[in-house]
């Protein structure tokens, strides 16, 4: 059974039919970066799941080898998210893929339900069709809702773009939802700690100097030995740029108490954590490469946290 002391982040992938959801979800199954990730699909016929696992699924739960499971929504959620709770390896964190036609915002409100905490709504947009599809008058309203109500916007198929139908997609969408933050993605490619955030300690502390997280990522960190005023810590929080895409902090605020930080896109999450205390205050940010500022960063944590 899971500890109800510990918080799973549960993140949610929305985005219209085609615009490569389940391309999305194959990937963080195939490499889900040390985790044990639970995803909810309504399908598994889409999933890539060798044929010989889903023939010994149980009730619509089938465990993978690296430690994931999945499970199909069968119309109820709430039955979906108890299973993989009750599975004798509960997840670290949860990824529900809803429908095409679906509002992932109203679904991500799970994330404030023990005992998960939210891990963001990312919607996907097909760069090539998402203009046009906007337009359409049945689903078109609904398209343009789950741009609106995204954490984290991902412009996906941009290799069947040409660089002006690119750039004319992207100024579009700054008009539909421009104080959400978005990535541009081919072939699929989105990497794990994008969608799913920095895993508690997955990086190493550097201080705050950049390391490539890709070619197209970089990723800045800071570590301290010592508590941070919380008052501290919420400026600097507050005045992350909005070329941050993810982040994620465990802070020492008092001698015991210790703040659980979660950023993606816009959205900024402080929780109590009710783990073990960490023996330093330590963030992790990514953003673009040329795009993120690793010097305004150094700067803001130089003034804020001190």
């Amino acid at each position: 059974m899971h500890d109800p002391r510990d918080s799973v982040p549960l993140t949610v992938i929305g985005g219209y039919l085609g615009a490569g959801k389940t391309t999305v979800i194959n990937s963080l199954l195939r490499e889900p970066g040390g985790r044990r990730l639970g995803v909810v699909v309504n399908d598994f016929g889409s999933l890539a799941i060798d044929a010989a696992l889903l023939g010994g699924a149980s009730e619509g739960l089938v465990s993978l080898p690296n430690g994931c499971v999945c499970c199909t929504l069968g119309g109820d959620l709430q039955s979906a998210l108890a299973s993989l709770m009750d599975a004798a390896s509960p997840p670290d964190q949860i990824v529900i893929e809803v429908s095409g036609v679906a509002d992932p915002a109203a679904t991500a409100a799970w994330g404030t339900v023990p005992p998960f905490m939210p891990g963001g709504v990312i919607v996907l947009a097909d760069a090539s069709t998402v203009r046009k599809r906007s337009r359409d008058r049945y689903v078109g309203g609904e398209i343009l809702r789950q741009l609106e109500g995204a954490d984290l916007i991902i412009l996906t198929k941009s290799d069947l773009t040409s660089t002006d139908e690119l750039a004319e997609t992207e100024e579009w969408v700054d008009g539909v939802a421009g104080d959400v933050p978005r990535l541009v993605a081919a072939h699929g490619d989105v990497p794990t700690d994008i969608v799913l955030g920095v895993r508690a300690g997955h990086s190493r502390p550097i201080g705050a100097d950049p390391i490539a997280h890709s070619d197209r990522y970089v990723q800045w960190s800071w570590s301290v030995d010592r508590s941070i005023d919380a008052a501290r810590l919420a400026r600097f929080i507050d005045e992350l740029p909005d070329t941050v895409l993810r982040a994620k902090g465990l802070v020492k605020v008092g001698p015991a108490t210790v703040s659980h930080v979660e950023v993606v896109g816009r959205r900024r999450y402080v929780s109590p954590w009710k783990g073990a205390v960490p023996h330093r205050s330590e963030m992790v940010v990514i953003g673009l490469r040329g795009v993120l500022d690793i010097a305004e960063l150094s700067g803001l944590a130089d003034r804020a946290l001190g």
